[in-house]
């Protein structure tokens, strides 16, 4: 009889492959970005104000260019995000804006900047937002579900606060970041700024590869039509949208990108060291209530809770009228930073929640719009305001439209009404 074969040794394991967390993947690049947005949200209105002295109008023409890209580029921009691969969106992308930031530090070290050349800087960053945000935005649901399926209790609405807090925390850090121009100056804080930007490019390429719509032969202009018609006829994404389109303009355009440096500047008679540590206040502010948000129970009526800090939010920016003492107006930001990180996550996460899964990346890129859209004008005709009234006047206008925008919802839509849904 033939011999039997001895039985095979069972496969000596592999061994373990190191793999990054896709959570916390995305968050580097997260973090990537926004460390560089905080970085820039001092040094840019600082270098025009302090080191140009240029006019209110010409601060608000300027601001305005980093958003105007986006009010044409962003909803098409979602459509791409649905159908190319969101790592090589974020890569390329991070690397324009850190290609634009890397001119305009040289310009700075050899003695050539120009408010024309602070202008061509912030449309090429502009541009880069308007993909980079769709591509962001519309990762985190995939991202959430893929580590669901490795095993942690994540839901969406938490990820989202999680999001926002190391979104804020790295907004923090470039704003702190920003006291140092007042030391060695704006050049060598621009070069980190653009070394952010490429090393959170480089973590997308560690998120992992999320799944894209089958039916991509839609043309792209139906596409689109059909994510701001799903947007329109929202009861829920519909009133997020007209929020965001009044604080880009209004509070963004209006108050950060205006009010808030003249003010340093002009009554205060303040520089960068007071325009960055006010920024951080406020962020500081919204990083502690999304701490706080985070801990607590999931908010099951967002809606009400939403107009409810919305409104608050509102009226901090109108005390800015007030003729105070700065450590009080660094309480007054502080409390503005509170109420609005509140509204900022909440805001987002019934947008997420309430999205069309195969529609999510156009729905919030047409949500930013609203946001980023309204930021250019905001800032061009406050610009004028500012000057014509002085910032303090000035910022009535803004709290006092928000608070009309926040009463126009709760009487002519169900948002009060609205509970948490989780398609998760």
């Amino acid at each position: 009889m033939p011999q039997s074969k001895p039985p095979l040794a069972p496969p000596s394991p592999s061994p373990a492959r190191f793999r990054v967390d896709p959570f916390w993947a995305y968050m580097a690049a997260v973090s990537g970005w926004f460390v560089s947005f905080g970085l820039q949200t001092t040094l840019f209105p600082g270098v025009i104000s302090f080191t140009l002295e240029e006019s209110p109008a010409r601060l608000g023409l300027a601001q305005a260019a980093l958003t105007a890209p986006m009010l044409f580029l962003l909803p098409f921009a979602g459509v791409v995000a649905e159908r190319a691969d969101r790592r090589t969106l974020l890569l390329g992308f991070h690397l324009l804006a850190g290609l634009a930031t890397s001119l305009l530090t040289i310009s700075l070290f050899a003695g050539f900047l120009s408010y024309e050349g602070l202008i061509a800087y912030a449309l090429v960053v502009g541009m880069a937002g308007a993909f980079v945000m769709p591509a962001r935005d519309s990762a985190i649901n995939g991202v959430t579900r893929v580590t669901q399926r490795l095993g942690r209790d994540l839901s969406l609405q938490r990820a989202i606060v999680f999001a926002s807090m190391v979104q804020f925390t790295a907004q923090i850090t470039g704003m702190g970041l920003g006291f140092l121009a007042s030391k060695i100056g704006p050049a060598p804080l621009f070069a980190v700024q653009a070394a952010t930007l490429v090393l959170g490019g480089l973590a997308a390429l560690a998120m992992p590869k999320l799944p894209r719509p089958k039916e991509q032969s839609e043309p792209v202009l139906t596409a689109l039509a059909e994510g701001v018609r799903t947007v329109i006829t929202s009861p829920v994404i519909w009133p997020m949208t007209l929020i965001m389109i009044a604080v880009g303009a209004l509070v963004v355009g209006g108050g950060f990108f205006v009010i808030i440096p003249v003010l340093v500047r002009d009554v205060y008679a303040a520089g960068y060291a007071t325009l960055s540590t006010l920024m951080v206040t406020f962020w500081l502010g919204a990083l502690a209530s999304n701490i706080v948000l985070a801990r607590m129970p999931l908010i099951e009526r967002p809606g009400r809770t939403l107009l409810i800090v919305q409104s608050l939010a509102a009226i901090m920016l109108g005390c800015l009228v007030i003729e105070t003492s700065l450590p009080v107006l660094y309480g007054i930001v502080f409390a503005w930073g509170l109420a609005g990180g509140v509204a900022m996550s909440l805001s987002r996460a019934l947008v997420q929640e309430n999205a069309p899964k195969k529609q999510i990346a156009r729905v919030m890129s047409v949500y930013q719009l609203g946001l980023f859209g309204g930021m250019p004008a905001g800032a061009v005709i406050m610009g004028y305001v500012v000057e014509a009234f002085g910032p303090r006047m000035a910022a009535l206008i803004p709290a006092g439209g928000i608070l009309a925008v926040v009463l126009i919802i709760m009487f002519t839509t169900s948002v009060l009404k609205v509970r948490r849904a989780d398609p998760i």
